[in-house]
């Protein structure tokens, strides 16, 4: 076994404790390519030591690939839902599991690896390495490790990451068990999939207008929530690998962080530049890396707070995820809405916006025709 799991990648795999967590890649090709069993791909896999703190050691089986032939280009979606539900990425289970859709006009990979392994970014790097049978690559180290001072608003944030790693952390693991440490992370339930796509029309005009007023897509569609569900707040995904310098080398990792930005009322493209406004500052002052902070707090003793979130809105990062690759049609990530409510990722088909919908189960649909209707009357 290797190095211990950091904070944030330990929150994931005590989620997927709970059920299965993980980060779902679909990537999708025009043409027919034949795709088999990998053999130079791998990805490691969590191990538990002897204080049951998770470690990142070798696969002890192999992947699961499966092939089906559909009818749809948008079977997917049912693909990437079922493996939601599937174990992967811990001892005892596949490292991986894949799915390989056979359509007259596509080829699409539904590939899934634990979250504690990838976030966006990485796993569409994981899934490139695994179409072209190559090894994923070293994993990074904690990002944790590697963000800035600056990351931070906390001003214990150093003691408390190198307390981590301490043998005092090691007993206060062993002392609370899986169960004490899931205390604070938000209930589980089964997440249901829906998907809203633009025409390319409504695509380029929503861009055109964003661009205008100064506004970016993720803030016109928290503006759109705020107005079709009557929240007040959103949480926003925050890509913590751009504050990393220098950049790691390419493989699996997991940089990903959140923050909460109120809802504020008012006319739609002022709310929506309030709210971009927000994310930033929200960035700024250090909440995004202080997120990354309740489990090291929780070990050392403290009582740390847990924001759930009634909607999320996550997606691609902004630099490095748009394919060149001519033959690509879509690539995007999915995961469970786990964080205490629904969750709606941002993704692309050729030209065209893709709204993905995760709702828990227990709670009512996100309502996508309609935040999608909000989103374009707001062109008018």
């Amino acid at each position: 076994m290797h190095r211990l799991l950091s904070p944030n990648e330990a929150k994931f795999w005590l989620l997927d404790w709970v059920a299965p967590m993980n980060s779902v890649v679909v990537v999708q090709r025009a043409g027919h390519a034949a795709i088999d069993q990998p053999q130079l791909f791998a990805v490691p896999v969590v191990h538990t030591d002897a204080q049951q703190r998770p470690r990142w050691g070798e696969a002890d089986r192999p992947g699961t690939l499966e092939h089906e032939d559909v009818n749809s280009d948008d079977s997917w979606l049912v693909a990437a839902q079922r493996l939601q539900d599937i174990r992967v990425g811990s001892a005892g289970h596949p490292p991986w599991h894949a799915v390989v859709q056979h359509h007259p006009d596509t080829t699409t990979l539904v590939l899934a690896v634990n979250h504690a392994l990838t976030d966006w970014r990485t796993s569409l790097h994981v899934a490139h390495a695994f179409l072209n049978d190559k090894h994923s690559g070293p994993l990074a180290p904690p990002c944790e490790e590697m963000l800035p001072a600056s990351s931070f608003g906390a001003p214990d944030a150093g003691a408390l990451l190198d307390a981590w790693w301490s043998s005092r952390a090691a007993l206060r693991w062993q002392a609370l068990g899986r169960g004490g440490l899931t205390a604070i992370l938000p209930h589980q339930a089964p997440t249901r999939f829906s998907l809203h796509r633009l025409s390319q029309t409504d695509t380029t005009r929503l861009q055109g207008r964003c661009e205008a007023e100064g506004v970016s897509l993720n803030g016109a569609l928290a503006i759109a929530l705020r107005d079709t569900m009557q929240i007040d707040a959103v949480a926003h995904s925050v890509d913590m690998d751009r504050f990393i310098r220098p950049a790691p080398p390419r493989g699996p990792g997991l940089a990903v962080a959140h923050v909460f930005t109120p809802l504020v009322p008012g006319p739609f493209w002022d709310a929506a530049r309030d709210n971009r406004a927000a994310l930033f500052e929200q960035i700024r002052i250090g909440a995004a890396g202080d997120v990354l902070l309740s489990l090291p707090r929780l070990l050392l003793g403290a009582e740390p707070t847990y924001q759930p979130a009634v909607m999320t809105i996550t997606g691609a990062p902004t630099v490095g995820t748009r394919t060149a690759d001519p033959d690509t049609i879509m690539q995007l990530v999915m995961s469970s809405a786990r964080g205490g409510g629904g969750i709606v990722i941002l993704s692309w088909q050729w030209d065209c916006l893709q709204l993905i919908a995760g709702t828990p189960s227990d709670q009512p649909k996100v309502p996508l025709q309609a935040v999608a209707d909000q989103l374009l009357n707001a062109c008018d």
